[in-house]
C-alpha cells in the first residue's frame, strides 16, 4: 500500500492519530510511518502486523474507537448525577475541577515550535470557520509557508515548509447550518502549552508575544450581513437567526455576528481558569466592556488576559458579546 493516496488514506491517519499511533501529516499518502503506525495498532489488537489494512484491519479500527470511548469517558463531572457523554473520537486528556474536559487533537510536531517559553498571557481568538474544531486542526496541517509568487516554500529535501500557525486549544459549537450539537462546547488541545506557535501572526506581531501565551481559538464565523431576509457568513453561507446576535453598537463595522454559544462560554471559562492556575497568569477584574476589545497600543505587552482585536486591526477575533463580557467579568 505504500504510495497509495486518496480520502481514504486521510481518514486512516486521521483515525490512527486520534488513537495515538500516529503522529504525521494527515495528508493522504501512505508513507513509510503510516506503514509503521499500522503495523503497531495490529499489534495492539493482535491480528497480523503486515501493515496492510484490510477488512479485518478496518473493523478493529472501528471497535478501538468504541473502546476508547469508554476506557476514557470519567465516572463524575460537577455532580454525581451529571455522567459524562463522550461522543467523539478524541482521547480525553485531562478531566479537571469543575467538569473541565480537555480532549487531544495534537498537531505534529514540526507544525509548532518545540521550545519550551514561561506563559504570561492568554490570548482570545476566533476561528472565522464552522463549527468543528477538529476540522480547524486539521486545516493547520495542510499550512505551508509560500513565496511571494504564492508558491510553497521547500525545505533542502524539497518539502514544503509549514507555516507554523496554530492556537493551543480550540472550543467546538454547535452547527449554524444543522441540528447538529455534538462539538459544542467541546475543547481540542492541539499544542501543548509549554510550546508555542504563531498564533498572533508572523510578520505582523513580535516572538515574545506570540511565545509567551497560551492561546484559545472558539469556533465561530464572526460578522454577518443580512441580505434577502437571511443572514449570510462571509463564504456567503446561511446562519440560523438563532444563532445571531445583534449588538447594541457595531464592532468593526458589523452589527450581526455569529453568537458564542452558552456551552463555548462555558468551556472557555473553566479552560481560562485552568490556564491560569497551571501559569499562575494574573487576569485584571471587572474591565471587561465593549471598549476592551478595542484596538490600543497599550495592549502590545505581555501579562493577562487578551483579545487578537486589541493588537490587530484587521481582525474580528473575538467580538464584544455581552454573555462573553458577563462571563470575563465573573473571573
Amino acid at each position: 500500500m505504500l504510495n497509495m493516496s486518496g480520502d481514504d488514506i486521510k481518514l486512516l491517519q486521521t483515525k490512527l492519530k486520534d488513537f495515538g499511533f500516529y503522529t504525521g501529516r494527515l495528508d493522504g499518502i501512505f508513507g513509510q510511518n503510516l506503514l509503521v503506525s499500522v503495523s503497531n495498532f495490529q499489534k495492539e489488537v493482535n491480528i497480523k502486523a503486515d501493515g496492510i489494512v484490510g477488512n479485518l484491519t478496518w473493523n478493529q479500527l472501528e471497535l478501538y474507537a468504541k473502546k476508547v470511548i469508554d476506557l476514557n469517558r470519567p465516572k463524575f463531572v460537577e455532580k454525581e448525577s451529571n455522567r459524562v457523554k463522550n461522543d467523539i473520537p478524541n482521547k480525553i486528556s485531562y478531566v479537571g475541577e469543575g467538569g473541565l474536559i480537555i480532549y487531544n487533537n495534537l498537531l505534529s510536531e514540526d507544525e509548532y515550535y518545540k521550545e519550551e517559553t514561561k506563559k504570561n498571557t492568554i490570548w482570545l481568538h476566533h476561528t472565522a470557520g464552522g463549527s468543528r474544531p477538529d476540522w480547524t486542526i486539521g486545516g493547520w496541517e495542510k499550512d505551508f509557508q509560500k513565496d511571494d509568487s504564492g508558491n510553497p516554500k521547500l525545505d533542502e529535501l524539497g518539502n514544503p515548509l509549514p507555516l507554523k500557525v496554530a492556537t493551543h486549544f480550540v472550543i467546538g459549537r454547535r452547527s449554524s447550518s444543522t441540528d447538529d450539537t455534538l462539538w459544542d462546547g467541546k475543547i481540542l488541545k492541539a499544542i501543548d502549552e509549554r510550546y508555542w506557535a504563531y498564533h498572533l501572526g508572523i510578520s505582523k506581531m513580535s516572538k515574545k508575544l506570540n511565545s509567551e501565551s497560551v492561546s484559545i481559538e472558539i469556533c465561530n464565523y464572526g460578522p454577518l450581513t443580512f441580505r434577502s431576509g437571511k443572514f449570510f457568513n462571509y463564504v456567503n453561507k446561511v446562519v440560523k437567526a438563532e444563532d445571531v446576535i445583534e449588538l447594541e453598537k457595531p464592532f468593526r463595522g458589523y452589527k450581526f455576528w455569529e453568537k458564542y454559544t452558552d456551552n463555548q462560554i462555558e468551556s472557555l471559562r473553566k479552560l481560562i481558569i485552568y490556564i491560569q492556575s497551571v501559569w499562575n497568569i494574573t487576569i485584571d477584574k471587572g474591565i471587561y466592556n465593549e471598549e476592551w476589545f478595542e484596538y490600543d497600543e497599550k495592549w502590545f505587552s505581555s501579562g493577562g488576559l487578551r483579545s487578537h482585536t486589541q493588537v490587530r486591526t484587521d481582525k474580528f477575533d473575538v467580538f464584544p458579546q455581552p454573555e462573553l463580557i458577563k462571563m470575563l467579568n465573573s473571573l
